[in-house]
């Protein structure tokens, strides 16, 4: 398997905010100014109503962060009522993100530890080429796409077969209620790619080193059929 490209992570930590914040309240947008100069942040939120932040949360866009002596960027930071997001090239900058402002925050500006704890969501895309075809994961696949194939209706005069596009797999949504969004993994053709290249674009709820041990483990599948 080869990576292409890094497509976006996002990591999610989730608490109420009103935990987060000093008792006291804070001066927005102060705090907002000292966060977009720590991390030079190009876009800073700009707070218009309550319902507004409710809906939108506050948004700070192309940050840039250092780690291991590494510059990394930042495209999003987001702060939610309900808790704050961060997106980068991989799941792991993002955290490593939120891992720096939280604490930084806090000492800075008074705010204070989550008291009713933290929970954290993650997601991954990743755009990758397999060197064995997807399509060895269904061992009846030559008959299902027979089956398919020599029943569908074309304009075009030859009738190419229906082939292996896309992998689904989510959770049960009557199995996870009250999580807002129910894990769900892909792997799907990218598009305007002909399917003679092994070209995929893979969604994932988890961290982007895990997302590409699933899709090594997935291509060792496809080899063994």
């Amino acid at each position: 398997m080869n990576i292409i490209s890094f497509d976006t992570a996002r990591a999610t930590w989730l608490f109420p905010l009103e935990e987060f914040t000093p008792a006291a309240g804070a001066s927005s947008p102060s705090i907002l100014g000292e966060i977009g100069n720590k991390y030079g942040f190009a876009r800073l939120p700009q707070i218009t109503t309550r319902e507004d932040m409710a809906k939108n949360g506050l948004p700070f866009g192309m940050g840039s962060f250092e780690i291991e002596g590494h510059r990394i960027i930042i495209t999003d930071f987001i702060v939610y009522n309900d808790g704050i997001a961060a997106v980068a090239e991989k799941t792991e900058w993002a955290e490593k993100f939120l891992e720096d402002i939280v604490p930084w925050v806090r000492d800075s500006f008074g705010f204070r530890d989550v008291s009713s704890g933290i929970r954290k969501l993650y997601s991954s895309t990743l755009i990758v080429d397999f060197e064995r075809p997807l399509s060895r994961l269904l061992s009846a696949y030559e008959r299902i796409s027979g089956i398919i194939s020599s029943r569908t209706v074309m304009l075009i005069p030859d009738r190419p077969p229906l082939q292996f596009s896309r992998l689904d797999f989510e959770v049960d949504k009557t199995a996870v209620i009250g999580q807002a969004v129910p894990p769900k993994f892909i792997l799907e053709r990218r598009a305007g790619v002909g399917f003679s290249q092994e070209r995929y674009y893979s969604l994932a709820p988890m961290h982007t080193s895990s997302h590409i041990d699933a899709l090594i483990e997935i291509e060792k599948l496809a080899a063994e059929g």
